[in-house]
């Protein structure tokens, strides 16, 4: 009897809901890292960025190792590979030896990273392809909304539990990929993958703007999250799981930002206005939130979280539209690329900055440059809407 496969895009909801845990998992363990091994608020980052730093160099190798590799091996090695650094972390014996684990999680996520966005290309068309990237971004919302809530419970009883129990997403991910049919059913719109073609997107009009936000925005993303937890834990002692439920709420804001509000606004001619509405509104919390009573922290963190979930996304959308289907591989690696580069220099510049300033112009720092990214990306986004009409 001939065993049934299963379609690719339970691969797919599998992969994007393995990835997501990559930083989300580790945010409400911060304090807990820093009293274990006596880290200040840099070093601690550290567990973040070094994640970041090995993602950003993995991602561009990863998009050529993909067009060299059958697909099961290459998607079999990635997930392995962020396995092992999952487990690793779980056993550290210092911190040292965490962040090495985290550098390889981070070379593993760079590979998964891509295939959310390369194997719905790849395998369906037209609105069924819209429909499978949408529902890996629910995936992707219910692991950020969920992740947060285990980790910082089971931080309680141990910090290891909890990244033992952030396998069990790669391990299933694993299982099922040998019952899936990876037969390719159309035929490839974009040419083989080739570093020679990243000076064409670079040099397509509005790619260096957008990519630029994209970088800055990929570092405020993480920053935010990161600084709260320290200076929640420092300033009014919460816990870990205090943390991760404040967190795992805030998430919900990003699915509302990218599922829902991103929809309603690209429809309006008043998108411009509002998302300048939008960016003063948040900017002003994060320029006050030290000063913020301890109720309006969820308040403030979800209004982030909202404009971060359409950001990022119609970011994507921009650079995808930006650019001919031949260039769309290469553009897809690049512009990942550029967003691990931001999660990871731009949060440690803004670590090291707190380490010397404090969190008070920390936070300054962070609310205007989120909006300065914002303001220049107004022009194009008016010139787009306008387009649109």
């Amino acid at each position: 009897m001939i065993r049934q496969q299963l379609s690719p895009k339970f691969l797919i909801y599998a992969i994007a809901l393995s990835i997501c845990h990559g930083i989300p998992g580790a945010i409400p363990l911060l304090p807990t890292f820093q009293q274990e091994f006596n880290l200040n608020s840099y070093e601690v980052t550290s567990c973040l960025s070094y994640f970041s730093y090995s993602a950003f160099i993995g991602t561009p190798f990863s998009g050529y190792i993909y067009s060299k590799l059958p697909k099961k091996i290459y998607i079999f090695l990635v997930n392995f590979i962020f396995l092992v650094g999952i487990l690793g972390i779980a056993f550290s014996p210092n911190y040292t030896s965490l962040l090495f684990f985290r550098v390889v999680q981070g070379l593993g996520s760079a590979g998964m990273n891509i295939l959310v966005y390369l194997l719905p290309a790849e395998y369906y068309t037209g609105l069924e392809r819209a429909k499978i990237m949408g529902k890996s971004i629910g995936y992707l919302a219910i692991g950020l909304f969920i992740i947060p809530l285990l980790t910082g419970y089971l931080a309680l009883f141990s910090w290891r539990c909890s990244f033992i129990s952030l396998s069990v997403p790669t391990i299933y991910t694993l299982a099922i990929l040998f019952i899936t049919d990876l037969t390719e059913k159309i035929t490839r719109t974009y040419t083989p993958f080739s570093f020679k073609q990243i000076k064409e997107v670079l040099t397509t009009p509005y790619i260096p703007l957008l990519l630029f936000t994209l970088f800055i925005a990929a570092g405020v993303d993480l920053t935010v999250p990161s600084l709260f937890s320290l200076f929640s834990a420092e300033a009014y002692h919460y816990s870990s799981s205090t943390i991760g439920i404040i967190y795992a709420f805030s998430n919900f804001g990003m699915f509302v930002g990218s599922s829902w509000l991103l929809g309603k606004l690209l429809r309006t001619k008043h998108f411009p206005l509002l998302l300048f509405l939008l960016a003063l509104c948040v900017s002003s919390l994060l320029i006050s939130f030290t000063k913020l009573p301890p109720f309006m922290f969820p308040v403030a963190f979800f209004a982030f979280f909202c404009l971060d979930g359409l950001l990022n996304p119609y970011l994507n959308y921009s650079i995808s539209n930006c650019l001919p289907p031949a260039l769309l591989t290469i553009g897809i690696t690049v512009s990942s690329t550029i967003f691990r580069a931001g999660q990871g220099f731009v949060t440690a510049f803004f670590a090291y900055a707190n380490s010397k300033i404090g969190y008070d112009l920390t936070y300054l720092l962070v609310g205007s440059v989120y909006f300065f990214i914002i303001i220049i990306l107004i022009p194009y986004v008016r010139k787009q809407q306008k387009n649109l009409s």
